[in-house]
């Protein structure tokens, strides 16, 4: 944006053609013109004020710099720089500077037990109405301010959707996704997918109004302080617009933080009461829309927005939608209508309506979390709540309401594969339990417990040298170009005879790339074949993905489906996955929330000026 205001075109506007920003808008481009002040005279032009702060912003950003060092580089640059210059003093000045950019973020008090949020009509509550504790601390002197045992950060959408209309970098291409086809039946983006055509049929006026955003939800919960460390839940919402091309709505600058859900506890059912200041932002945006600007076009209009879907793992699905899965009926397609039984011994699964049925199940938001189970839960159903996205107007006409995160369950899968190859205690899926049920529906009678309970040695498990020589392989032979994956030797524990600490991206170079070579000469043929072919089935869910071609791969294996009707796995789900895992990584090493979310803030505003 500051090259914006950089720019030589001519800033007066055609009477007949164009209009002039509107308020708020005009503010914006008023803080852009502070750019043209030079940071001292005689500079090269564009060096200014804003841009200099701009450029600090991502240095701090980028590496995690302490407020201290920013102050000496702030001080040192104004001492090395012409006197009278116009540089800052320290990063309270430049705080200062850059927070007129107006990307607010609110602080909503939390119940203890995450029955209720102290906001709108509960503002001024001091207990909780559901479980009746108290809402602050306890002081310890007169008149000391309150605080309050637990709160959540909400970052409203709104103000950054309108900044993508207020730059030329990002303005044309909002439109993108109305203004392209589909090449040959190729599905690379995710308006190529029936759901988005379907949702375009049902609301014309909506879709005739191509800078209309369409939106994404990705949300997952990890460990604030690691797999070792203390338990700490803690689940970032993601917002995505899918209005720009594929390699621009994938990138991170266009992943907006938009709540961070605090922990320590996991919020289980609870997640819904965090989700309501984003549903009611929402229906606000699709019931009235706000005022922007198109630069691209010199034009004010009515930006409104539509969530078309959610993306998460198998866990937080049940979360996001209210359908448990889990049990006989986890299938959250087939539901009641499943031909799914229970093994014996192991207990897995091997196998405008839904409205209807959800409408009058109790809300988290009505009862605090607290109703009870649900009468016929896991027999004839297995809805646990109505989910508070069935507020949104327009969502019992989504054709796709809830994505499975495809880089998530080939995690899951890679991760149950290499785990029973290599018979990892604890985490093989060739244990005592499977080999009973083997006997009860198999006839592989050569690997049935035997009378005095041994367990015979499968074809597909690795003899001691087989596995020695992989893992070796994978921690001195294997290497890949800069950015390709992490380091897969640090993923090696010889000494175990395992793999640990594997990212989703690790799996998905394993999966896709590693395995259908790596047991080529260490194990029998036909073990080997059957690997690759399954490899081939999850390398066929790419970025990109012919119609016609999806039937034929949907006998192997079942996202397809999701794929046809939504949009190309790779597209919807492998990004997010990247963005939300980025996150937690940074999470970890900062292991504050406030922290976290300043450090967000932060980096969108560097975005926002940042000449570069």
């Amino acid at each position: 944006m500051v090259s914006d205001a950089y720019s030589n075109k001519e800033t007066s506007f055609d009477e007949n053609m164009e209009e002039e920003p509107n308020a708020e808008a005009k503010k914006f481009y008023n803080i852009l013109d502070a750019a043209k002040h030079p940071i001292y005279d005689g500079c090269k032009e564009g060096l200014s004020q804003l841009s200099l702060a701009a450029r600090l912003m991502s240095l701090k950003t980028d590496y995690n710099l302490p407020q201290n060092c920013m102050d000496s580089i702030s001080q040192m640059m104004q001492e090395y720089l012409p006197q009278g210059n116009n540089s800052m003093n320290s990063y309270y000045d430049i705080k200062k500077l850059m927070r007129s950019l107006g990307l607010p973020y609110q602080k909503i008090d939390v119940c203890q037990d995450n029955c209720m949020l102290f906001w709108k009509d509960s503002a001024n509550l001091e207990n909780c109405l559901f479980c009746k504790k108290d809402r602050y601390r306890p002081t310890q002197k007169l008149g000391q301010k309150k605080v309050a045992y637990n709160k959540m950060f909400y970052m409203p959408v709104g103000d950054r959707l309108k900044r993508l209309y207020q730059s030329n970098n990002t303005a044309r291409d909002m439109r993108w996704h109305a203004e392209h086809s589909m090449n040959g039946g190729e599905m690379c983006h995710p308006s190529d997918g029936e759901a988005w055509k379907h949702f375009r049929e049902v609301y014309p006026e909506f879709a005739s109004e191509s800078r209309n955003i369409y939106l994404g939800l990705c949300t997952d919960g990890f460990n604030l302080f690691g797999m070792s460390g203390h338990n700490y839940s803690l689940w970032p919402v993601i917002l995505t617009p899918y209005n720009m091309p594929p390699e621009m709505c994938m990138k991170q600058e266009f992943m907006f933080l938009t709540i961070l859900v605090p922990g320590p506890n996991h919020p289980k059912r609870s997640l819904d009461i965090f989700l309501q200041p984003l549903i009611e932002e929402l229906k606000n945006l699709w019931d009235n829309g706000i005022e922007a600007y198109d630069i691209s076009t010199k034009e004010n209009f009515i930006l409104r927005a539509v969530l078309m879907w959610t993306i998460s793992d198998f866990s937080a699905y049940a979360m996001l939608s209210g359908w448990r899965t889990h049990g006989r009926l986890a299938c959250p397609y087939c539901m009641d209508q499943t031909d799914a039984f229970q093994l014996k011994n192991g207990r897995k699964q091997v196998g405008e309506e839904i409205w209807n049925k959800v409408n009058g199940l109790p809300k988290t938001v009505d009862c605090g979390g607290n109703h009870g189970r649900l009468k016929g839960y896991g027999d004839t159903h297995n809805w646990h709540k109505q989910s508070i996205f069935w507020e949104l107007p327009y969502w019992k006409t989504h054709k796709l309401r809830h994505n499975l995160d495809v880089m998530h369950i080939e995690n899951i899968f890679f991760d149950n594969i290499i785990n029973t190859l290599l018979n990892v205690q604890g985490k093989t899926k060739d244990g005592i339990k499977s080999r009973l049920d083997l006997k009860e529906y198999c006839n592989r009678k050569d690997l049935h417990l035997t009378t005095d309970g041994k367990v015979p040695f499968p074809i597909f498990r690795l003899q001691a040298d087989a596995k020695a020589a992989f893992l070796k392989w994978l921690e001195k032979d294997v290497k890949f170009s800069d950015g390709y994956a992490s380091s897969l030797s640090k993923c090696v524990d010889l000494s175990g005879g395992k793999l640990t600490g594997t990212k989703s991206h690790d799996c998905h170079v394993l999966m896709q790339r590693l395995i259908p070579i790596a047991f080529a000469e260490l194990m029998d043929k036909s073990v080997h074949e059957a690997l690759s072919v399954l490899c081939s089935k999850i390398v066929g869910t790419s970025k990109q993905g012919r119609v016609f071609g999806l039937g034929s791969l949907q006998r192997g294996v079942v996202m397809p489906l999701e794929s046809a009707t939504g949009s190309p796995l790779g597209n919807a789900e492998v990004g997010t996955t990247h963005r939300v895992e980025e996150l937690e990584a940074e999470l970890q090493k900062t292991r504050d929330e406030y922290e976290v979310l300043k450090k967000r803030i932060e980096a969108v505003e560097a975005f926002c000026f940042n000449t570069n």
